[in-house]
C-alpha cells in the first residue's frame, strides 16, 4: 500500500472547506495552552493538507503536532463550515500507523486487548504487581502524571466473569437489554457495572451480559491501529446484531461514542460494509439517557431534612460530542433529593486525560488537567460526577492527598440514594 492509501476521498474534500477562520482556536485544549498554531485545528488541517499535496512528508515533528490532538471533537462541533476535523484527523492517524508503526509498548496494549482471555490475564497479573509494587514495596512511581498508588484498583475478579449472563427483574419486566460492559467496568471500576444492574433491574428491564464481548477497540483505531481495531470490531458487531434486545446500554462514554459514531465512520472510510455497525448504532444509548426518562420510577430515598450534598458535573468529550448526552445526567442530578447540582466553569470542556494521550503527551495534559481541577475547586463541590471512566482516572489519579473530592460516575451516585440502602 503506498501513500495515502488509508485516506478516505470523501474525508479529503474537508480539507478544501476549512476557511482559516480560527474559530476552532477558542475551544481546543492544546492551543488555548499553548497558543501556537503547530497546536491548533487550523494548523493540523493545514498540515494534513500539505502533506495530502506531496509538499510535506511524514516526520517525527508531524507526528507529534497530530498525535498532540485530544480527539475531543470540540473544533468539529463549532466549525462553521461543517469541516468534519474529528474525521479528517482518525483518518491521517490511519495513515500515521501505516507508515511508521507503533511504539512497542502500544503494540503490546493492543494485542492484550484483541482477545477477553488475554486482557483477563494481564489484568490479573497487573493486580498482583499492584500489591506487589504499591503495598509490599511502597514503591513511589508515576505512570504519566499519575502516582502508582492513585491508580485504581483492579478487580478481584471481572466483572463480567462474576456476572450471570441473563439477570431478570423481581416484578413484571417493561425491556431487555444488551448490557456492553466496556474493559474499564469489566476490570477496574466493577462497582459502576454493580450500580447499573441495580437500576435496570429496579426498572423493571431485563438484562443480558454476554461474556464474548471484548474491547470496544476505541483504543486502536483512535490511535491509527485499523488493522489491530478489526478484528474485535467484527466480532462484537456480530453478536451485538444478532441479540434481540430493546437498547445496547454502555457506561463507558468512550465505547458509547465508538459503536455508536466511530466504528461506522471507520468502517465507510475503509471501504468496508457497514450494515451491521449502522444497525447496532442506532440501538445504543449511555445507561443516563435510559435514567433520565425513568427516574421518577426509581425509589430515591427521602432526604429533605437533611443538607442537600453539592455536586458538580463533568461532561466527558466522548459522550457530550460523541452520543450528543448532557441533559440527561443533570436532570437525574437535580431529581436526587440530597444533591445540589453546581455547574463548574468549562464543565463539557476536555479534563487531559485522553485515554492514553495523559501518559504520552505528559505536560500538555498536565496543563489541561489543572484547568480542569481548578474549574472544580471553585464549586465547592466535594463530589464529582461524570460518565466515563477514562475522566475518572484523569481526575482522581491528578488529585493531591489533600484534596478530598470524590470522582464517581453519576450512576454509582443514584444508587447510593435508592430508598433501603
Amino acid at each position: 500500500m503506498g501513500k495515502q492509501a488509508m485516506f478516505s476521498d470523501s474525508v479529503k474534500e474537508d480539507l478544501y472547506h476549512c476557511l482559516k477562520c480560527g474559530m476552532c482556536q477558542q475551544v481546543c485544549p492544546t492551543f488555548k495552552t499553548t497558543r501556537q498554531e503547530y497546536y491548533a485545528p487550523r494548523g493540523r488541517v493545514q498540515i494534513v493538507k500539505h502533506y495530502l499535496e506531496g509538499d510535506l512528508r511524514i516526520t517525527s515533528t508531524m507526528e507529534h503536532a497530530l498525535m498532540s490532538c485530544m480527539l475531543c471533537d470540540a473544533c468539529a462541533a463549532l466549525c462553521p463550515s461543517g469541516v468534519r476535523i474529528d474525521r479528517l484527523f482518525r483518518n491521517m492517524r490511519l495513515e500515521l500507523d501505516h507508515a511508521i508503526g507503533k511504539p512497542l509498548a502500544k503494540r503490546i496494549v493492543f494485542a492484550a486487548l484483541a482477545k477477553g482471555s488475554t486482557t483477563h490475564r494481564v489484568a490479573a497479573a497487573a493486580r498482583l504487581g499492584q500489591k506487589l509494587f504499591v503495598d509490599t514495596l511502597g514503591l513511589q512511581l508515576k505512570i504519566g502524571n499519575i502516582p502508582i498508588e492513585r491508580l485504581p484498583r483492579l478487580n478481584k475478579k471481572p466483572f463480567r466473569k462474576r456476572t450471570p449472563e441473563r439477570l431478570s427483574p423481581e416484578q413484571k419486566r417493561i425491556g431487555r437489554v444488551v448490557y456492553f460492559t466496556g474493559c474499564a467496568t469489566d476490570l477496574i471500576y466493577g462497582g459502576v457495572g454493580d450500580a447499573v444492574l441495580e437500576i435496570l433491574l429496579q426498572l423493571g428491564i431485563e438484562v443480558l451480559v454476554p461474556r464474548d464481548l471484548v474491547c470496544c477497540s476505541a483504543p486502536m483505531f483512535l490511535s491509527g491501529a485499523a488493522k489491530q481495531a478489526l478484528p474485535n470490531i467484527i466480532t462484537n458487531m456480530d453478536l451485538l446484531d444478532r441479540v434481540e434486545a430493546d437498547a445496547i446500554v454502555v457506561d463507558c462514554a468512550t465505547c458509547g461514542a465508538a459503536l455508536k459514531k466511530g466504528i461506522p465512520e471507520l468502517l465507510e472510510d475503509l471501504g468496508m460494509d457497514t450494515d451491521k455497525a449502522k444497525r447496532v448504532a442506532k440501538k445504543v444509548k449511555d445507561i443516563s439517557q435510559i435514567l433520565a426518562e425513568r427516574i421518577n420510577d426509581l425509589r430515591i430515598q427521602d432526604s429533605s431534612a437533611s443538607e442537600p450534598l453539592a455536586v458538580t458535573y463533568h461532561d466527558p468529550c466522548h459522550l457530550a460530542r460523541g452520543m450528543g448526552v448532557t441533559s440527561e445526567p443533570r436532570k437525574i442530578l437535580r431529581s436526587l433529593p440530597a444533591v445540589k447540582l453546581v455547574e463548574m466553569q468549562g464543565a463539557n470542556e476536555c479534563c487531559g486525560g485522553g485515554g492514553s494521550y495523559q501518559f504520552d503527551n505528559v505536560d500538555l495534559s498536565a496543563e489541561i488537567t489543572s484547568r480542569k481541577k481548578g474549574n472544580i475547586s471553585a464549586t465547592g463541590a466535594k463530589i464529582v460526577a461524570t460518565g466515563c471512566p477514562g475522566c475518572r482516572l484523569t481526575l482522581a489519579g491528578n488529585s493531591s492527598q489533600d484534596d478530598h473530592t470524590e470522582i464517581v460516575h453519576t450512576v454509582e451516585l443514584v444508587s447510593r440514594f435508592l430508598a433501603g440502602k
